[in-house]
Protein backbone atom coordinates (compact mmCIF):
# COMPACT_ATOMS: atom_id res chain seq x y z
CA UNK A 1 0.00 0.00 0.00
CA UNK A 2 1.13 3.66 -0.70
CA UNK A 3 2.82 5.10 2.52
CA UNK A 4 1.85 7.59 4.59
CA UNK A 5 4.22 10.62 5.12
CA UNK A 6 6.33 9.32 7.89
CA UNK A 7 6.69 5.89 6.19
CA UNK A 8 7.89 7.56 3.12
CA UNK A 9 10.74 10.23 4.38
CA UNK A 10 11.74 8.08 8.03
CA UNK A 11 15.31 8.20 8.08
CA UNK A 12 17.54 5.37 9.20
CA UNK A 13 17.68 5.61 13.03
CA UNK A 14 19.56 3.45 15.25
CA UNK A 15 18.13 1.64 17.61
CA UNK A 16 18.68 -0.12 21.14
CA UNK A 17 19.11 -3.92 19.96
CA UNK A 18 16.98 -5.81 21.59
CA UNK A 19 16.71 -9.85 22.92
CA UNK A 20 13.71 -12.13 21.40
CA UNK A 21 14.56 -14.23 24.61
CA UNK A 22 12.54 -14.30 27.44
CA UNK A 23 13.62 -13.33 31.21
CA UNK A 24 10.89 -15.09 33.26
CA UNK A 25 7.63 -16.65 32.40
CA UNK A 26 5.18 -14.20 32.67
CA UNK A 27 6.96 -10.80 31.04
CA UNK A 28 10.12 -10.38 28.53
CA UNK A 29 12.48 -8.29 28.80
CA UNK A 30 10.74 -4.95 27.44
CA UNK A 31 7.91 -5.92 30.04
CA UNK A 32 5.59 -7.00 27.21
CA UNK A 33 3.07 -10.26 28.22
CA UNK A 34 4.29 -13.65 27.11
CA UNK A 35 2.36 -16.53 25.45
CA UNK A 36 2.21 -17.80 28.96
CA UNK A 37 0.52 -14.38 30.11
CA UNK A 38 -2.77 -15.33 28.08
CA UNK A 39 -4.15 -18.79 29.55
CA UNK A 40 -7.11 -17.31 30.98
CA UNK A 41 -9.91 -16.70 28.29
CA UNK A 42 -13.08 -15.09 28.47
CA UNK A 43 -15.91 -16.49 26.19
CA UNK A 44 -13.68 -19.03 24.90
CA UNK A 45 -15.95 -20.87 23.22
CA UNK A 46 -16.99 -18.02 20.65
CA UNK A 47 -14.99 -17.99 17.89
CA UNK A 48 -12.94 -15.42 16.13
CA UNK A 49 -14.01 -13.65 13.16
CA UNK A 50 -11.08 -13.64 10.43
CA UNK A 51 -10.98 -10.53 8.27
CA UNK A 52 -7.31 -10.12 5.28
CA UNK A 53 -6.86 -6.82 3.51
CA UNK A 54 -6.71 -7.19 -0.12
CA UNK A 55 -4.97 -4.74 -2.24
CA UNK A 56 -5.62 -4.24 -5.85
CA UNK A 57 -3.25 -4.10 -8.76
CA UNK A 58 -3.71 -1.61 -11.56
CA UNK A 59 -2.00 -1.47 -15.07
CA UNK A 60 1.41 1.27 -15.35
CA UNK A 61 1.55 1.39 -18.55
CA UNK A 62 0.62 4.94 -20.78
CA UNK A 63 -0.37 2.61 -23.72
CA UNK A 64 -4.27 1.63 -22.86
CA UNK A 65 -3.66 -1.40 -25.36
CA UNK A 66 -1.05 -2.75 -23.25
CA UNK A 67 -1.71 -4.26 -19.67
CA UNK A 68 1.99 -3.76 -17.33
CA UNK A 69 0.49 -5.00 -13.95
CA UNK A 70 1.68 -3.29 -10.94
CA UNK A 71 2.81 -6.45 -9.13
CA UNK A 72 3.80 -8.45 -11.92
CA UNK A 73 5.92 -5.96 -13.19
CA UNK A 74 8.16 -5.12 -10.48
CA UNK A 75 8.64 -8.93 -9.62
CA UNK A 76 9.90 -9.92 -12.84
CA UNK A 77 11.98 -7.10 -13.37
CA UNK A 78 13.07 -3.34 -12.57
CA UNK A 79 12.87 -1.80 -16.45
CA UNK A 80 8.88 -1.85 -16.50
CA UNK A 81 8.82 -1.72 -12.23
CA UNK A 82 6.71 1.89 -12.05
CA UNK A 83 7.65 1.59 -8.19
CA UNK A 84 11.31 1.95 -9.26
CA UNK A 85 10.80 4.79 -11.50
CA UNK A 86 8.64 6.94 -9.62
CA UNK A 87 10.69 10.06 -9.04
CA UNK A 88 8.12 11.55 -6.64
CA UNK A 89 9.50 8.86 -3.63
CA UNK A 90 12.93 8.41 -5.07
CA UNK A 91 13.85 11.44 -6.41
CA UNK A 92 14.72 12.25 -10.08
CA UNK A 93 17.03 9.58 -11.11
CA UNK A 94 14.14 6.62 -9.87
CA UNK A 95 15.73 4.05 -7.68
CA UNK A 96 19.09 4.04 -7.83
CA UNK A 97 21.05 0.18 -7.33
CA UNK A 98 24.95 0.03 -6.89
CA UNK A 99 27.34 -1.94 -5.45
CA UNK A 100 25.79 -0.64 -1.63
CA UNK A 101 22.62 -1.12 -2.74
CA UNK A 102 22.03 -3.87 -5.50
CA UNK A 103 18.77 -4.80 -7.44
CA UNK A 104 17.92 -8.35 -6.00
CA UNK A 105 15.25 -9.49 -7.64
CA UNK A 106 13.80 -10.84 -9.71
CA UNK A 107 11.44 -12.17 -7.10
CA UNK A 108 10.07 -15.30 -8.74
CA UNK A 109 9.52 -17.52 -5.64
CA UNK A 110 6.17 -15.03 -4.77
CA UNK A 111 4.48 -16.12 -8.47
CA UNK A 112 1.09 -17.30 -7.40
CA UNK A 113 0.44 -21.01 -7.86
CA UNK A 114 -0.87 -22.67 -11.43
CA UNK A 115 -4.26 -22.63 -10.42
CA UNK A 116 -4.36 -19.50 -9.67
CA UNK A 117 -3.16 -19.37 -13.68
CA UNK A 118 0.84 -17.58 -12.22
CA UNK A 119 1.17 -13.65 -12.59
CA UNK A 120 -2.78 -13.35 -13.61
CA UNK A 121 -4.50 -10.94 -15.09
CA UNK A 122 -6.21 -8.95 -12.16
CA UNK A 123 -9.85 -8.92 -13.88
CA UNK A 124 -9.84 -12.52 -14.60
CA UNK A 125 -13.21 -14.30 -13.22
CA UNK A 126 -11.97 -18.01 -12.97
CA UNK A 127 -9.12 -16.18 -10.70
CA UNK A 128 -11.08 -14.64 -8.47
CA UNK A 129 -13.53 -17.39 -7.81
CA UNK A 130 -10.30 -19.24 -6.98
CA UNK A 131 -9.26 -16.90 -4.57
CA UNK A 132 -12.67 -16.46 -2.58
CA UNK A 133 -13.15 -20.13 -2.79
CA UNK A 134 -9.77 -20.18 -1.40
CA UNK A 135 -9.96 -17.18 1.66
CA UNK A 136 -13.45 -19.54 2.52
CA UNK A 137 -11.89 -22.96 2.58
CA UNK A 138 -9.17 -22.00 4.71
CA UNK A 139 -11.08 -20.09 7.59
CA UNK A 140 -11.02 -16.70 6.43
CA UNK A 141 -14.63 -15.04 7.14
CA UNK A 142 -14.08 -11.66 4.85
CA UNK A 143 -11.66 -9.11 2.89
CA UNK A 144 -11.23 -5.66 3.57
CA UNK A 145 -10.47 -4.23 -0.02
CA UNK A 146 -8.07 -1.24 0.23
CA UNK A 147 -10.32 1.39 -1.35
CA UNK A 148 -8.93 4.32 -3.45
CA UNK A 149 -10.70 7.38 -4.27
CA UNK A 150 -9.78 10.16 -6.57
CA UNK A 151 -11.72 13.20 -5.60
CA UNK A 152 -10.26 15.57 -8.55
CA UNK A 153 -11.93 13.28 -11.71
CA UNK A 154 -14.45 15.44 -13.73
CA UNK A 155 -16.69 12.98 -15.99
CA UNK A 156 -19.27 13.01 -18.83
CA UNK A 157 -22.23 11.04 -18.44
CA UNK A 158 -23.22 11.53 -22.12
CA UNK A 159 -19.80 10.57 -23.09
CA UNK A 160 -20.17 6.87 -24.10
CA UNK A 161 -17.02 5.48 -21.96
CA UNK A 162 -17.54 7.69 -18.96
CA UNK A 163 -21.28 6.76 -18.97
CA UNK A 164 -21.44 3.97 -16.64
CA UNK A 165 -19.24 5.95 -14.00
CA UNK A 166 -20.99 6.29 -10.21
CA UNK A 167 -22.93 9.74 -10.07
CA UNK A 168 -25.62 9.86 -6.79
CA UNK A 169 -29.74 9.74 -9.03
CA UNK A 170 -30.98 13.31 -9.22
CA UNK A 171 -27.56 15.09 -8.78
CA UNK A 172 -26.81 18.21 -10.69
CA UNK A 173 -25.01 17.88 -14.10
CA UNK A 174 -24.42 20.49 -17.02
CA UNK A 175 -27.05 19.50 -19.91
CA UNK A 176 -24.69 21.73 -22.50
CA UNK A 177 -21.34 20.06 -21.55
CA UNK A 178 -22.24 16.43 -22.46
CA UNK A 179 -23.50 15.99 -18.65
CA UNK A 180 -20.85 16.82 -17.17
CA UNK A 181 -21.01 16.39 -13.53
CA UNK A 182 -21.26 19.04 -10.75
CA UNK A 183 -19.34 17.21 -8.23
CA UNK A 184 -15.83 15.39 -9.16
CA UNK A 185 -14.36 11.88 -8.25
CA UNK A 186 -14.48 8.28 -9.12
CA UNK A 187 -13.24 5.01 -7.81
CA UNK A 188 -10.16 4.24 -8.54
CA UNK A 189 -8.28 0.69 -9.00
CA UNK A 190 -12.20 -1.06 -8.17
CA UNK A 191 -11.80 -3.36 -11.48
CA UNK A 192 -10.70 -5.84 -9.57
CA UNK A 193 -13.38 -5.38 -6.35
CA UNK A 194 -16.43 -5.55 -9.06
CA UNK A 195 -14.92 -9.24 -10.68
CA UNK A 196 -14.71 -10.31 -6.87
CA UNK A 197 -18.62 -9.24 -5.85
CA UNK A 198 -19.58 -10.95 -9.40
CA UNK A 199 -18.34 -14.30 -8.97
CA UNK A 200 -18.96 -14.13 -4.77
CA UNK A 201 -22.80 -13.46 -6.22
CA UNK A 202 -22.46 -16.42 -8.03
CA UNK A 203 -21.47 -18.82 -5.42
CA UNK A 204 -24.20 -20.53 -2.81
CA UNK A 205 -24.77 -18.14 0.10
CA UNK A 206 -22.94 -20.71 2.56
CA UNK A 207 -19.87 -20.33 0.42
CA UNK A 208 -19.85 -16.61 -0.23
CA UNK A 209 -17.39 -14.72 1.44
CA UNK A 210 -18.39 -11.44 3.33
CA UNK A 211 -16.15 -7.97 2.23
CA UNK A 212 -15.45 -4.33 3.42
CA UNK A 213 -13.96 -1.08 2.42
CA UNK A 214 -10.63 -0.30 3.92
CA UNK A 215 -10.42 3.20 2.53
CA UNK A 216 -7.13 4.86 2.08
CA UNK A 217 -7.58 8.45 1.70
CA UNK A 218 -3.83 8.48 2.32
CA UNK A 219 -2.04 9.90 -1.31
CA UNK A 220 -0.92 13.12 -1.29
CA UNK A 221 -0.54 13.07 -4.65
CA UNK A 222 -4.19 13.12 -5.38
CA UNK A 223 -4.54 15.53 -2.85
CA UNK A 224 -2.48 18.28 -4.76
CA UNK A 225 -4.56 17.20 -7.62
CA UNK A 226 -7.52 17.58 -5.76
CA UNK A 227 -6.13 21.49 -4.70
CA UNK A 228 -5.20 22.25 -8.64
CA UNK A 229 -8.58 22.21 -9.48
CA UNK A 230 -9.42 25.50 -11.01
CA UNK A 231 -5.88 26.60 -11.19
CA UNK A 232 -4.52 28.38 -14.04
CA UNK A 233 -3.05 25.45 -15.68
CA UNK A 234 -5.89 23.25 -15.34
CA UNK A 235 -8.17 25.88 -16.74
CA UNK A 236 -5.46 26.94 -19.90
CA UNK A 237 -5.47 22.89 -20.22
CA UNK A 238 -9.55 22.82 -20.51
CA UNK A 239 -9.34 20.02 -17.39
CA UNK A 240 -11.47 22.51 -15.61
CA UNK A 241 -14.06 25.22 -16.36
CA UNK A 242 -14.33 28.49 -14.48
CA UNK A 243 -16.12 28.07 -11.44
CA UNK A 244 -14.80 24.67 -10.64
CA UNK A 245 -12.81 25.25 -7.36
CA UNK A 246 -11.83 22.87 -4.26
CA UNK A 247 -13.57 24.96 -1.66
CA UNK A 248 -15.24 23.75 1.16
CA UNK A 249 -18.34 23.32 0.15
CA UNK A 250 -16.93 21.21 -2.93
CA UNK A 251 -15.02 18.62 -0.54
CA UNK A 252 -18.26 17.84 1.86
CA UNK A 253 -19.81 17.52 -1.38
CA UNK A 254 -17.74 15.15 -2.39
CA UNK A 255 -17.47 13.32 0.57
CA UNK A 256 -21.13 13.17 0.89
CA UNK A 257 -20.77 11.64 -3.04
CA UNK A 258 -18.25 9.11 -1.57
CA UNK A 259 -20.88 7.60 0.92
CA UNK A 260 -23.77 7.67 -1.06
CA UNK A 261 -21.64 5.10 -3.43
CA UNK A 262 -20.98 2.77 -0.40
CA UNK A 263 -24.48 3.09 -0.22
CA UNK A 264 -25.63 1.99 -3.60
CA UNK A 265 -22.88 -0.21 -4.66
CA UNK A 266 -22.22 -1.53 -1.36
CA UNK A 267 -24.00 -1.72 1.96
CA UNK A 268 -27.25 -3.27 0.02
CA UNK A 269 -25.57 -6.09 -0.62
CA UNK A 270 -26.04 -9.11 1.37
CA UNK A 271 -22.34 -10.26 1.26
CA UNK A 272 -21.34 -6.77 2.62
CA UNK A 273 -19.73 -7.19 6.07
CA UNK A 274 -22.19 -5.89 8.90
CA UNK A 275 -21.95 -5.72 12.87
CA UNK A 276 -24.26 -7.32 15.16
CA UNK A 277 -26.61 -4.09 15.03
CA UNK A 278 -26.92 -3.85 11.04
CA UNK A 279 -24.52 -1.06 10.33
CA UNK A 280 -21.74 -1.97 7.67
CA UNK A 281 -18.81 -1.86 8.72
CA UNK A 282 -16.14 0.70 7.19
CA UNK A 283 -12.15 0.19 7.64
CA UNK A 284 -10.17 3.50 7.38
CA UNK A 285 -6.90 3.39 6.89
CA UNK A 286 -4.69 5.89 8.35
CA UNK A 287 -6.89 8.78 9.78
CA UNK A 288 -4.18 11.11 10.30
CA UNK A 289 -3.78 11.88 6.84
CA UNK A 290 -7.61 12.58 5.90
CA UNK A 291 -8.04 14.37 9.12
CA UNK A 292 -4.73 16.90 8.01
CA UNK A 293 -6.32 18.10 4.80
CA UNK A 294 -10.10 18.31 6.23
CA UNK A 295 -8.32 20.43 8.92
CA UNK A 296 -7.86 22.97 5.77
CA UNK A 297 -10.78 24.08 5.65
CA UNK A 298 -11.50 24.23 9.55
CA UNK A 299 -13.40 20.68 9.51
CA UNK A 300 -12.38 17.88 11.83
CA UNK A 301 -12.54 14.16 11.24
CA UNK A 302 -15.27 14.16 13.45
CA UNK A 303 -17.38 16.62 10.81
CA UNK A 304 -17.11 14.33 7.96
CA UNK A 305 -17.44 10.97 9.58
CA UNK A 306 -20.96 12.65 11.17
CA UNK A 307 -21.78 13.49 7.33
CA UNK A 308 -21.40 9.81 6.56
CA UNK A 309 -23.77 9.14 9.32
CA UNK A 310 -26.60 11.88 8.69
CA UNK A 311 -25.99 10.34 4.63
CA UNK A 312 -26.55 6.82 5.65
CA UNK A 313 -29.51 7.24 8.01
CA UNK A 314 -31.25 9.27 5.11
CA UNK A 315 -30.82 6.60 3.47
CA UNK A 316 -32.70 3.87 6.18
CA UNK A 317 -29.49 2.38 7.11
CA UNK A 318 -29.06 2.73 11.04
CA UNK A 319 -25.49 4.12 10.80
CA UNK A 320 -21.89 3.27 9.91
CA UNK A 321 -19.16 1.56 12.03
CA UNK A 322 -16.02 3.05 11.06
CA UNK A 323 -12.90 1.27 12.35
CA UNK A 324 -9.49 3.04 12.25
CA UNK A 325 -6.27 1.55 10.62
CA UNK A 326 -3.34 3.25 12.42
CA UNK A 327 0.37 2.93 13.33
CA UNK A 328 3.11 5.17 13.95
CA UNK A 329 6.60 6.24 15.80
CA UNK A 330 6.19 6.06 19.25
CA UNK A 331 9.51 7.79 20.44
CA UNK A 332 10.15 11.78 21.16
CA UNK A 333 13.04 11.55 18.60
CA UNK A 334 10.81 10.30 16.05
CA UNK A 335 8.09 13.34 16.36
CA UNK A 336 9.01 14.64 13.30
CA UNK A 337 7.57 11.83 11.38
CA UNK A 338 4.84 11.36 13.25
CA UNK A 339 1.17 11.17 12.63
CA UNK A 340 0.15 15.39 11.30
CA UNK A 341 -3.24 16.40 12.35
CA UNK A 342 -3.08 19.49 9.60
CA UNK A 343 -1.96 20.34 6.53
CA UNK A 344 -1.05 24.07 5.63
CA UNK A 345 -0.55 25.35 2.20
CA UNK A 346 2.89 27.37 1.69
CA UNK A 347 1.57 30.24 -0.33
CA UNK A 348 -2.75 29.90 0.39
CA UNK A 349 -3.43 31.51 -2.83
CA UNK A 350 -1.45 28.66 -4.61
CA UNK A 351 -2.17 25.69 -2.36
CA UNK A 352 -1.78 23.60 -5.37
CA UNK A 353 2.27 24.05 -5.27
CA UNK A 354 2.42 22.61 -1.75
CA UNK A 355 2.44 22.75 1.87
CA UNK A 356 3.40 20.99 5.33
CA UNK A 357 2.04 18.43 7.17
CA UNK A 358 1.85 19.92 10.75
CA UNK A 359 1.03 19.29 14.38
CA UNK A 360 2.32 15.95 14.30
CA UNK A 361 1.94 13.54 16.86
CA UNK A 362 3.00 10.19 18.64
CA UNK A 363 1.01 7.26 18.53
CA UNK A 364 0.35 6.42 21.97
CA UNK A 365 -0.97 10.45 21.39
CA UNK A 366 -3.07 10.13 18.99
CA UNK A 367 -4.92 6.83 19.72
CA UNK A 368 -7.11 8.31 22.50
CA UNK A 369 -8.82 11.02 19.83
CA UNK A 370 -9.99 7.82 17.66
CA UNK A 371 -13.05 7.57 19.61
CA UNK A 372 -14.21 11.11 19.65
CA UNK A 373 -13.88 11.56 16.44
CA UNK A 374 -16.40 8.97 15.67
CA UNK A 375 -14.73 5.65 15.19
CA UNK A 376 -15.69 2.76 17.60
CA UNK A 377 -12.74 0.77 17.10
CA UNK A 378 -8.64 0.35 15.66
CA UNK A 379 -6.95 -2.02 14.18
CA UNK A 380 -3.33 -1.91 12.12
CA UNK A 381 -1.98 -2.56 8.39
CA UNK A 382 1.46 -3.32 9.52
CA UNK A 383 3.41 -2.35 12.91
CA UNK A 384 7.00 -1.58 12.30
CA UNK A 385 7.78 -0.39 15.89
CA UNK A 386 6.91 -0.62 18.99
CA UNK A 387 8.70 2.17 21.07
CA UNK A 388 12.21 1.33 20.72
CA UNK A 389 11.76 -1.69 18.91
CA UNK A 390 12.00 -1.94 15.31
CA UNK A 391 11.45 -4.96 12.84
CA UNK A 392 14.87 -6.32 11.78
CA UNK A 393 13.41 -9.90 11.67
CA UNK A 394 10.12 -11.97 11.91
CA UNK A 395 11.13 -12.48 15.91
CA UNK A 396 11.81 -8.77 16.12
CA UNK A 397 8.30 -8.57 14.34
CA UNK A 398 6.69 -10.78 17.50
CA UNK A 399 7.92 -8.62 19.73
CA UNK A 400 6.73 -5.70 18.32
CA UNK A 401 3.30 -6.77 18.09
CA UNK A 402 2.74 -8.49 21.37
CA UNK A 403 3.54 -5.07 22.71
CA UNK A 404 0.98 -3.49 20.51
CA UNK A 405 -1.70 -6.09 21.40
CA UNK A 406 -0.92 -5.81 25.29
CA UNK A 407 -0.73 -1.64 25.11
CA UNK A 408 -4.05 -1.59 23.43
CA UNK A 409 -5.61 -4.28 24.70
CA UNK A 410 -5.31 -3.04 28.10
CA UNK A 411 -6.03 0.50 27.17
CA UNK A 412 -9.57 -0.20 25.86
CA UNK A 413 -10.46 -3.16 28.16
CA UNK A 414 -12.79 -1.17 30.34
CA UNK A 415 -14.45 0.25 27.59
CA UNK A 416 -17.30 -1.58 25.98
CA UNK A 417 -17.84 1.18 23.20
CA UNK A 418 -14.15 0.70 21.15
CA UNK A 419 -12.42 -2.41 20.37
CA UNK A 420 -8.83 -3.43 19.48
CA UNK A 421 -9.25 -5.34 16.44
CA UNK A 422 -6.48 -7.82 16.97
CA UNK A 423 -3.94 -7.54 14.02
CA UNK A 424 -1.38 -10.08 12.50
CA UNK A 425 1.19 -9.74 9.44
CA UNK A 426 2.78 -12.51 7.90
CA UNK A 427 6.41 -10.14 7.40
CA UNK A 428 7.85 -7.36 5.31
CA UNK A 429 10.10 -7.40 2.36
CA UNK A 430 9.77 -4.19 0.30
CA UNK A 431 12.82 -4.71 -1.78
CA UNK A 432 10.64 -5.68 -5.07
CA UNK A 433 9.20 -1.80 -4.89
CA UNK A 434 13.07 -0.30 -4.13
CA UNK A 435 13.09 -1.27 -0.16
CA UNK A 436 12.04 0.56 2.95
CA UNK A 437 12.22 3.56 3.03
CA UNK A 438 12.22 5.36 -0.42
CA UNK A 439 14.45 8.83 -0.31
CA UNK A 440 14.67 11.36 -2.34
CA UNK A 441 18.41 10.28 -3.08
CA UNK A 442 17.32 7.12 -4.51
CA UNK A 443 17.86 5.09 -1.76
CA UNK A 444 15.93 3.31 0.87
CA UNK A 445 16.38 4.37 4.27
CA UNK A 446 16.24 1.23 5.94
CA UNK A 447 16.76 -1.90 4.07
CA UNK A 448 17.65 -3.31 6.92
CA UNK A 449 13.91 -3.55 7.09
CA UNK A 450 13.28 -5.83 4.10
CA UNK A 451 14.29 -9.45 5.43
CA UNK A 452 11.42 -9.87 7.85
CA UNK A 453 10.20 -12.89 6.52
CA UNK A 454 8.42 -15.75 8.54
CA UNK A 455 7.45 -19.60 7.71
CA UNK A 456 4.80 -21.75 8.29
CA UNK A 457 5.83 -22.31 12.23
CA UNK A 458 6.45 -18.75 13.23
CA UNK A 459 3.56 -17.70 11.39
CA UNK A 460 1.25 -20.05 12.98
CA UNK A 461 3.01 -19.22 16.61
CA UNK A 462 2.02 -15.80 15.90
CA UNK A 463 -1.48 -16.74 15.08
CA UNK A 464 -1.64 -18.61 18.31
CA UNK A 465 -0.86 -16.03 20.05
CA UNK A 466 -3.20 -13.24 18.51
CA UNK A 467 -6.03 -15.72 19.03
CA UNK A 468 -5.03 -16.04 22.87
CA UNK A 469 -5.08 -11.88 23.01
CA UNK A 470 -8.94 -11.91 21.17
CA UNK A 471 -10.01 -13.81 23.47
CA UNK A 472 -8.65 -12.56 26.55
CA UNK A 473 -10.32 -9.80 25.86
CA UNK A 474 -13.30 -10.38 24.03
CA UNK A 475 -15.24 -8.44 26.37
CA UNK A 476 -13.93 -5.47 25.14
CA UNK A 477 -11.95 -5.97 22.11
CA UNK A 478 -14.18 -8.06 20.20
CA UNK A 479 -14.03 -11.30 18.16
CA UNK A 480 -12.24 -9.98 14.84
CA UNK A 481 -7.89 -11.04 13.83
CA UNK A 482 -7.04 -8.76 11.15
CA UNK A 483 -4.35 -10.39 8.61
CA UNK A 484 -2.07 -8.68 6.40
CA UNK A 485 -2.28 -9.59 3.85
CA UNK A 486 -3.72 -11.16 0.99
CA UNK A 487 -1.89 -9.81 -2.02
CA UNK A 488 0.99 -7.19 -0.56
CA UNK A 489 3.36 -8.98 -3.33
CA UNK A 490 5.59 -5.43 -3.04
CA UNK A 491 5.70 -5.20 0.31
CA UNK A 492 6.26 -9.17 1.35
CA UNK A 493 2.61 -9.68 2.81
CA UNK A 494 1.22 -12.19 0.98
CA UNK A 495 -0.58 -15.35 1.89
CA UNK A 496 -2.21 -15.94 -1.23
CA UNK A 497 -0.31 -19.88 -2.40
CA UNK A 498 2.49 -19.18 -4.36
CA UNK A 499 4.94 -21.32 -5.96
CA UNK A 500 7.54 -20.37 -2.96
CA UNK A 501 4.89 -20.85 -0.03
CA UNK A 502 2.42 -23.12 -1.11
CA UNK A 503 -0.90 -23.14 0.94
CA UNK A 504 1.54 -22.94 3.92
CA UNK A 505 -0.25 -19.63 5.71
CA UNK A 506 -3.52 -20.90 4.52
CA UNK A 507 -3.14 -23.86 6.65
CA UNK A 508 -1.75 -22.20 8.99
CA UNK A 509 -5.05 -19.85 9.26
CA UNK A 510 -7.14 -23.31 8.94
CA UNK A 511 -5.08 -25.12 11.41
CA UNK A 512 -5.85 -22.06 14.15
CA UNK A 513 -9.39 -20.66 13.11
CA UNK A 514 -10.65 -23.21 10.65
CA UNK A 515 -12.32 -25.56 13.01
CA UNK A 516 -15.71 -23.46 13.45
Amino acid sequence: MKKSAFQILLPALLFICFSCQQSSPTKNEAGILSLGSFSSFQNPEENEMVGVYFMPSWNTSPDPNVDRDSFWSCLTGKEDCSSLQNTGTWGPRGRVYNARFPFEGPYLDRKPIAELKGFYNRTDPEVARKQLQYMKSYGIDFFAYDWFYGRHYYYHLYFGPQSKIYYPQGWQIDPNRDGRVAVPGLVEWGDQLEVLLAENAKLPPEQQMKFAINWCDDSHERWMNWLKIGSPDELARKANYDGEKPDRELYLKVHEKITQLWIDQYFSRPDYLKASDGRPVIYFYFPQDAESRAAYYGLTLKDLLDLSQQTAQKAGIPGIKFIAVTAGPMLERERAYGLPTQWKAKNPARPWEGGDYRNRMLLQEYVPRLKGMGFEGMTAYVYHNFMDKDNRSYADMRNTYRGHWQMWSEKFQADPNFEYQVPVAMGWDMRPAGGTWPQQTGFPSEPYKDKVHSDKSSFLAKLKEAQQVSRKYRNTNGNTVMICCWNEYLEGNYIEPTEGHGFDYLEAIQEVFGNK
